[in-house]
């Protein structure tokens, strides 16, 4: 989540492993240059991804983004945890049924552009 915006930047992955992390960081720093940002503080929480040492090295060579890790077992400190994926599951996944996980990752897809679309001057606190 990009602040003050809010707005979600995302990619999509059959897996969840450092090669798919290390691209959805690579996408943050084309985003980051697109839009003349000079440096990132990346929040991320513990999970094996955001810690391996392939992660490591990858921020180490890009010192344009320095990680933030939040406390272990924080998941109240984690705003795209509160205000996006629990939004998200409710709206997309709960009680919905989809023939295909190509299908799952279109209304997902639509739910973050509404989200990044749906947001108003106020929201931005």
């Amino acid at each position: 989540m990009l602040w003050p915006s809010k707005k979600v930047l995302y990619n999509a992955y059959r897996r969840r492993r450092s090669r798919e992390f290390k691209g959805h960081l690579k996408s943050l720093l084309r985003h980051m240059r697109e839009q003349w940002f000079r440096g990132l503080i990346l929040v991320m929480d513990n999970a094996t991804i955001h810690r391996s040492r392939e992660t490591r090295l990858f921020l180490e060579r890009h010192k344009e983004i320095s990680p933030f890790y939040l406390p272990k077992y924080s998941p109240s400190l984690n705003e795209v945890e509160g205000r996006v994926i629990r939004g998200l599951k409710r709206d997309v996944c709960t009680n919905h049924t989809y023939r295909s996980i190509e299908e799952l990752e279109r209304a997902a897809g639509q739910y973050l552009r509404n989200h990044n679309r749906g947001l108003k001057y106020s929201d931005l606190t």
